[in-house]
Order: structure tokens, then C-alpha cells, then sequence
């Protein structure tokens, strides 16, 4: 199964947005939710400390989106392998890789992992390196088939059921 990809800095932007927004979410949150508790079972002078306490907590949160965006641009940027068309090549022994300026192939036993999320395969060569396949470039039947192929090789995987 062949599957030509090309990830734009919007694709980059909105995935690391999505998987990271969880744990730039969560303790705002958790934040928000202690000060406004306390808030109302506080005396006037700790209400108004709360509300400046909320205030930074808030510029904290634009503050770290921000530096999001940022940090994603400048990694997208600086990599243009990531910015090159890309051809993958699914068979039953291995994975082939065909950029522009690089080729490689790997086979199914050497996969660390494989994690399916709603729009992306993330195919982990180890626990910090993984490739990055957008499913938009997939039809329905190839993503049906590539499931098949990971489950059939035994990869450790998570795989969605849709």
C-alpha cells in the first residue's frame, strides 16, 4: 500500500496543539477552580489577592499558548524533511520512506509502538522518534488494511475502532 503525505505548519500546529493542550489546560484549570472556591469563602482583602492571583494565572496561560506556537514554528521551520512530500510504502515485513532528500525503510519488528489518533498514525522508532503519517492521505480501505498489517506483526499498538 502506498500513501503519499505532505504536512503543512497548520497539520504540525494544530497536532501539537491538540496533544499538548491537555497538560497546558489541566493545571489553569485546577487553578481556576481552588481560587474560585476560595473566592467565596474568603473575607474582602484575600478576594482581592484571589482576583490578581486569577488574573496571572490567566496571562500565564495566553503566555505559554504563545510560546507554543512559537517553539512548533520554529521546529516545523528548521526541519524541512517534515515540510517535504512523502511517500510511504506498507507492506507486510517493513515501511519504506521516500522524501525528497531521504530515503529509508525499517521493518514492522524493529517498530516501537504505533499510536492512532483521530487524524494521524504516529509510527514510534523508539520512545522520542516517531513518524508522523496523516490519515486525511489515506482512503478508508488503506487505513482498514494498515490496521490489519499492525495487528497481524504483533507492534504494540493503539488503534482506534472507527
Amino acid at each position: 500500500m502506498i500513501v503519499k503525505t505532505q504536512i503543512t505548519f497548520k497539520d504540525f500546529l494544530l497536532f501539537h496543539l491538540k496533544n499538548s493542550l491537555v497538560r497546558i489546560i489541566v493545571f489553569p484549570i485546577i487553578a481556576l477552580i481552588f481560587f474560585g472556591v476560595n473566592y467565596y469563602n474568603a473575607d474582602n482583602d484575600n478576594r482581592e489577592f484571589l482576583e490578581s492571583l486569577t488574573i496571572w494565572l490567566l496571562i500565564l496561560f495566553v503566555f505559554i499558548i504563545i510560546r507554543t506556537y512559537f517553539t512548533v514554528k520554529k521546529v516545523f521551520y528548521s526541519n524541512k524533511q517534515i515540510q517535504e512530500s512523502i511517500v510511504y510504502t506498507f507492506t507486510n515485513e517493513n515501511i519504506q520512506i521516500k522524501g525528497e532528500t531521504f530515503d529509508g525503510e525499517f521493518t514492522w519488528n524493529t517498530v516501537y509502538k504505533v499510536k492512532e489518533k483521530k487524524d494521524w498514525f504516529l509510527i514510534y522508532q523508539n520512545a522520542q522518534v516517531m513518524n508522523m503519517v496523516p490519515k486525511q492521505y489515506f482512503a478508508k480501505d488503506q487505513i482498514l488494511e494498515l490496521r490489519s498489517i499492525i495487528k497481524n506483526k504483533g507492534v504494540k499498538a493503539k488503534l482506534r475502532n472507527d
